[in-house]
């Protein structure tokens, strides 16, 4: 995804859809919510499997990669921005 090459717009959204999903998939397995709006409304085939630790801690790694990709997103929108801020200088000509 770095390197996205599509209108600013799109752009932002995109990264602000990486950091609000990565938000929610880090915290909201965890939470009251969880067990209130997810756990409850589905069906008891799914309890098991939604209640369990392991599928919980596979959703935070899911929202962290998510996170990742936005801050990924974000640097190679400030080096776009701004050429060579942030270059080392073995890597300047």
């Amino acid at each position: 995804m770095a390197g996205f090459g599509g209108s600013k717009l799109l752009r932002f959204l995109m990264v602000l859809y990486f950091v609000e999903a990565g938000a929610f998939l880090s915290l909201a397995p965890w939470s009251r919510f969880w067990l209130r709006r997810v756990v409850a409304r589905s069906p008891d085939a799914f309890h098991g499997l939604l209640l369990s630790p392991y599928f919980r801690s596979f959703l935070v790694g899911l929202g962290l990669l998510h996170v990742w990709t936005a801050l990924r997103e974000l640097e190679a929108w400030r080096r776009d921005l701004f050429p060579g801020a942030g270059a080392s200088p073995r890597e300047v000509p």
